[in-house]
């Protein structure tokens, strides 16, 4: 009785490796293609780091402003509430390629706190911001919203253990911000 070899065997082997081989060739072309036509530039400034990359796509700019005054986005600030350091914000702004599709946008948020109680915050947030959507969530913070024009603004309070935590953003326009 003679022994006969199977034609199939080791195919799906063989078509598992030609996949993963044809793979890693693609991505090691990929990482090529963008190690030479991607450039990254970081500048540090005065008020934050400003991050410049350019792509074959086009070029996206992205300025960081870290010491932020939440009423220069618009947003009021409790009286004798203090900012904390996790206060910024960033505008990103896109160029196409033949600068016909520019786009850009700028986010903005601060982080203050205060003794008062959060029920006598959020009485002069609603005073301040009466047209204003106020949604009051499981966890006991309460959110005042306004969608408007290109941009939305959020003022966040939460009441902590060592204060009341005003959370503020503002995300839109660059000319909005």
């Amino acid at each position: 009785m003679a022994v006969t070899k199977d034609p199939r065997r080791g195919g799906i082997l063989g078509g598992l490796l030609f996949t993963v081989f044809a793979i890693f060739v693609l991505l090691v072309a990929g990482g090529l293609f963008i190690a030479r036509n991607v450039r990254i530039q970081t500048a540090h400034g005065h008020g934050g780091d400003n991050v410049s990359i350019e792509t074959p796509g086009g070029h996206l700019s992205i300025r960081a402003h870290e010491d932020l005054d939440p009423a220069v986005i618009g947003l009021p600030v409790y009286p004798g509430a203090s900012r904390t350091k996790d206060s910024g914000m960033a505008t990103f702004e896109w160029t196409s390629p033949d600068g016909k599709q520019d786009k850009g946008m700028a986010v903005g948020g601060g982080s203050l706190i205060t003794d008062d109680p959060q029920s006598k915050v959020l009485a002069w947030y609603r005073e301040q911001l009466p047209n204003w959507i106020v949604i009051t969530d499981r966890d006991g913070s309460t959110r005042f919203e306004l969608n408007k024009g290109g941009f939305k603004r959020m003022v966040i309070i939460h009441e902590k253990s060592d204060g009341t935590h005003i959370g503020v953003a503002s995300v839109g326009d660059p000319a909005s911000n």
